[in-house]
C-alpha cells in the first residue's frame, strides 16, 4: 500500500500537482491524512505534506473541505496523538509535528478570505497552546527518518494564527510563558528552531504593548539553581541563542525606535553572568 501511495503521489508532484483523471480528491486527501505521520520521511515530508499544501494554497479544496481539514488535524488523533504517553524513541511524534505544519497553510488561506469564523480562529490558538504546553520530544533531524522539528512547525503555526485579526492582546499574553517554558528547557535545539519560533514571537509583538515585551523578554534570563548541573548550561545556551536570534532579527526589522535592542542587550549582559566559565 504504501509503495502505491508513493508511486501515486510521486506523479501528482512531478505532474505540477494535478490530480490524475479520475482519481477521487476526498478519498485521496483522506489517505494522505491517514499517513501524515509516516515514518518514511519522502512519504510523509517530500509528498504527502508538499502535496496537500500545495492543494490548500492552489484552493482545490472548498471552505467545508478546509475547515474538516482543520478539524481533523486539530483533534487528539492527529495534533495530540499519544502526546503524553509517547517515548522520545517513538515515530509518534511524525504524526504530531506534521499535523500542525498543516495549519500555516489554512490560516494564511483564512487571512485571505475570511475562511473560518472568529471562534475557530480562537479554537485554533487554544489548541496550539495546548499543545505547546504538552509536546515533549524536540528532537529536530532523525536520522533514517528525517524531520520532526516539533517546535519549529509549532512556531510555524504560531506566526500565521498570530498574525489572524481575530487572536487578541491577551491570547498572546497567555502563550508567551508556554513558549518559554518550551525554550528554556535542558535539551539542546539544534536546528534553528529558535529563529522559526523568533518570527512567530515579532509577528504576536505586533498585538502587545512594549512593555508587555519587556516584561516577557525579562523571564528569560535565567537564573541558575546550580553550578554543578551541566543540564543548566545547556537552560541557559538554549536562552542565549533564542534572544541572540531575536536580536539580530531586531537590527533588521527594528521595534520599539531601538529601545527593544537596548533590552535585549542588558538581557545578554545579565546571562553571561550565569555562564559556568
Amino acid at each position: 500500500m504504501e509503495t502505491k501511495l508513493v508511486d501515486v503521489l510521486q506523479a501528482i508532484k512531478e505532474n505540477n500537482f494535478e490530480i490524475p483523471q479520475g482519481q477521487n480528491l476526498s478519498e485521496l486527501t483522506t489517505i494522505m491524512l491517514q499517513r501524515v505521520g509516516s515514518p518514511d520521511p519522502v512519504l510523509r515530508d517530500d509528498l504527502i505534506h508538499t502535496i496537500l499544501t500545495k492543494f490548500i494554497e492552489r484552493d482545490y479544496y472548498n471552505a467545508d473541505q478546509l475547515k474538516n481539514i482543520l478539524r481533523s488535524v486539530l483533534n487528539k488523533n492527529y495534533l495530540f496523538y499519544r502526546i503524553k504517553m509517547s517515548a522520545r524513541e517513538e515515530n509518534a511524534v511524525f504524526k504530531r509535528s506534521f499535523s500542525v505544519l498543516l495549519i500555516p497553510p489554512i490560516m494564511k488561506k483564512h487571512q485571505q478570505t475570511g475562511l473560518l469564523g472568529e471562534a475557530e480562529v480562537h479554537r485554533v490558538w487554544e489548541n496550539l497552546k495546548r499543545y505547546m504546553e504538552q509536546e515533549k520530544d524536540h528532537r529536530g533531524y532523525i536520522q533514517g527518518k528525517g524531520w520532526a522539528h516539533s517546535m519549529a512547525h509549532a512556531a510555524d503555526a504560531l506566526d500565521s494564527a498570530a498574525a489572524c485579526n481575530e487572536i487578541t492582546r491577551q491570547e498572546v499574553i497567555d502563550m508567551l510563558p508556554t513558549i518559554r517554558s518550551q525554550f528554556l528547557i535542558d535539551k539542546p535545539y539544534l536546528f534553528d528552531e529558535e529563529e522559526r519560533m523568533v518570527t512567530a514571537v515579532l509577528t504576536m509583538f505586533k498585538k502587545i504593548e512594549p512593555d508587555e515585551r519587556v516584561e516577557w523578554l525579562e523571564t528569560l534570563l535565567y537564573q541558575r539553581k546550580s553550578w554543578d548541573d551541566p543540564a543548566e548550561e545547556i537552560i541557559i545556551n538554549n536562552s542565549k541563542h533564542f534572544l541572540r536570534a531575536l536580536y539580530f532579527r531586531n537590527l533588521d526589522y527594528p521595534c520599539d525606535e531601538g529601545k527593544l535592542r537596548q533590552v535585549l542587550e542588558t538581557i545578554l549582559r545579565e546571562l553571561r553572568k550565569q555562564e559556568a566559565y
